[in-house]
């Protein structure tokens, strides 16, 4: 595989079933290159069709996804920027002309039909007031802090649908609330969404879930969970159910909890629905007797069905599938019966299947990508080996060198996971955003993903393990990771190389600090100094939940855990990559250690800043960059110059 092959991949996401299970939608995203942008458009395939029966429905250039079916199950809506300002616009399964659905002033987001069909909710942004824009033109649009413009927040608005066209919509949700997620009660009369007081992205730890049935009614909060939460389904016989964690700040399983009403309309206190699956859980589907959710499972995805009996779970967590797959993106019927999901694994990129829920039997029904049939790849495979941090086991994902024969000794590379509470998992890893593994694969490296502790598929236990020890013990795990796969004779000790993305490229800093093992070495928007790093992020609450104490209320433990405080000992050449405009690990850290560096002189480093990018590099063409420095960069200072591809 080569790093036009990835480019040149398909992806797969959005998978939405058909109320009566008949048709499955779903989002194809496409690279053009050439105008470097990314192409989505809207398919659908008949539940009872195959790969031959799959039609193509929108085909504008830009941005058709979200598909959303109307309760009909005669058409499906779907979000559009092909007029500029993103609109929602109806087809119908069997194709046909797209038709304008809303004419909205600004931009509309979110959206769902009410119950009964009749109605069309949304979130969007208001247009700036009068007295705004004159303002504006007196004194320009300065930045003040953790404060924004008008149309900065997002606002519930409802409209009335007329022969499957949206009439002019009213706001419903009050101006101090910004809206984040809304769902409709069974009768088609109220929503219930989930609001914080600021589109900040801080106040998101204090969000609630309001009620309100109408433009001039009151909202109502009903919830207000430490840590904030937001409505996702509303059931005739299972009620409201709304998903958080429960806690301010932490590590904790992100829960499903059904939210009881008094007589009187009165919220009661929330029941958890899903406290007996040690996992996040996502909901897929609830009724009166069942519950399915979809959640993480050490390297893999799996749903779950919790029985439910007078409002509360009566039973364990069921797995529903076989194991055989990496399942994800699971969308049901409306009767739950019928479910329509990804699955892909280590050898097969993801395609559509539909299977009965009781009976666990998928059915293909798409390919997505039919030329990596022809492509070799390199064997995958869970690893696992006890760190010398205290034992614990550790799981990581690895992938061998394309025909890779037992014995041999091959170059490795460590792509590190960020998070630190994301995961590398059993399924279709082509690349990993930076790090074009199965590139990686083809040139000879075998590639070890990691999953640390801290961690998401492994429990609440595991997830909390590094918290007050981030550059610690977790670093221990990967590290140890390296030293099973030399004893194991795959690695070898004198061909390693360590990378990752966020706080994967915090733990490349980290570990090129504390160890000179490595050969070669890839940070991509990795935070080195903590102390500054806690008021230079978005999320400096982060820092909080991973270390403790603020950075005033313990200078010696941020400067500790720092790899900028033992920058002097790199001697591994080291490649830097950040976006421009990342807010999450701001480009100034990247900086700040590629100076240092390069002042030092112990190592070989280049920083590479991409132009208008965010934490992620979007860009199609900055994408091929990125991969394709990664490679030149361990094809050099790994497999030596007379190897460069040009």
């Amino acid at each position: 595989m080569s790093v036009e092959d990835i480019l040149a991949m398909r992806s797969l996401s959005q998978v939405s079933m058909s109320p009566d299970g008949r048709w499955v939608a779903y989002v194809v995203t496409e690279r053009d290159m050439e105008e470097d942008r990314q192409e989505t458009d809207v398919w659908v395939v008949p539940a009872a069709g195959g790969s031959a029966d799959v039609r193509q429905l929108t085909f504008r250039p830009g941005s058709d996804d979200s598909p959303v079916w109307h309760p009909s199950g005669g058409w499906l809506a779907f979000s559009s920027d092909r007029e500029g300002e993103r609109q929602v616009y109806g087809i119908r399964p069997d194709g046909g002309e797209a038709w304008q659905v809303t004419s909205h002033e600004t931009s509309v987001g979110s959206f769902r039909f009410a119950p009964n069909g009749g109605r069309l909710g949304f979130v969007a942004s208001p247009s700036p007031s009068e007295a705004d824009r004159e303002l504006e033109e007196i004194r320009g649009r300065p930045i003040v802090w953790d404060s924004v413009y008008t149309e900065q927040w997002s606002r519930l608005y409802v409209a009335e649908l007329e022969d499957d066209v949206a009439g002019d919509a009213v706001k419903w949700s009050p101006d101090g609330l910004h809206v984040q997620a809304f769902v409709w009660s069974p009768d088609s009369r109220a929503v219930a969404f989930g609001a914080r007081s600021s589109p900040v992205l801080r106040t998101n730890y204090y969000g609630a879930t309001y009620v309100q049935s109408g433009a001039e009614a009151e909202a109502r909060s009903v919830t207000s969970m430490p840590g904030g939460e937001n409505p996702v389904a509303w059931d005739d016989e299972a009620g409201l159910i709304v998903s958080g964690s429960g806690h301010l700040l932490g590590t904790f399983n992100r829960q499903l909890w059904r939210v009881p009403f008094a007589e009187d309309g009165t919220a009661l206190e929330a029941v958890s629905l899903t406290a007996a699956l040690d996992a996040n859980a996502n909901l897929v589907h609830v009724d009166g007797s069942q519950l399915i959710v979809a959640a993480a499972h050490r390297t893999g995805a799996t749903l779950y069905r919790i029985d439910l009996e007078d409002g509360a779970a009566a039973g364990p967590p069921v797995d529903l599938t076989d194991g055989r797959h990496y399942y994800s993106g699971a969308s049901a019927s409306e009767d739950g019966s019928v479910l329509a999901l990804t699955a892909e694994d280590g050898a097969a990129p993801p395609d559509v299947f539909v299977t009965p829920t009781r009976e666990f039997r998928p059915e293909r029904m798409t390919e997505i990508n039919p030329q990596f049939a022809d492509l070799a790849l390199g064997e995958q495979r869970v690893e696992r080996w006890p760190s010398r941090a205290g034992g614990e086991e550790i799981e990581g994902v690895l992938t061998l060198p394309v025909g890779y024969e037992n014995g041999d000794r091959v170059p490795m590379v460590l792509v590190i996971h960020g998070g630190p509470s994301g995961i590398s998992s059993d399924r279709f890893n082509a690349t990993r955003g930076a790090y074009p593994v199965q590139v990686y694969a083809g040139m000879g490296f075998a590639v070890l993903q990691p999953n640390y502790r801290g961690s998401s598929g492994y429990g609440e236990r595991f997830r909390g393990l590094n918290r007050g020890d981030i550059s610690g013990r977790d670093w221990v795990d990967i590290d140890s990771g390296v030293d099973a796969m030399i004893d194991r004779g795959i690695a070898d000790p004198d061909r390693l190389a360590v990378s990752g993305w966020s706080f994967g490229g915090h733990h490349t800093y980290w570990g090129i600090t504390q160890t000179d093992r490595f050969r070669a070495a890839s940070a991509g928007a990795g935070a080195n100094d903590l102390i500054s790093m806690y008021s230079q992020t978005d999320i400096p609450e982060f820092y909080h939940t991973y270390l403790g104490p603020r950075p005033w209320e313990d200078w010696d433990l941020y400067e500790e855990r720092s790899a900028y405080r033992h920058v002097e000992n790199v001697t591994t050449p080291l490649l830097i990559q950040v976006g421009e405009k990342d807010e999450r690990v701001p480009a100034e850290q990247s900086i700040q250690f590629f100076e240092a560096v390069r002042a030092i002189g112990k190592a070989p480093t280049t920083l590479i800043l991409y132009p208008d990018q965010p934490h992620g590099v979007r860009s199609p063409r900055l994408q091929r960059d990125l991969m394709s420095r990664n490679v030149a960069w361990l094809t050099r200072w790994i497999l030596g110059p007379e190897a460069l591809v040009p």
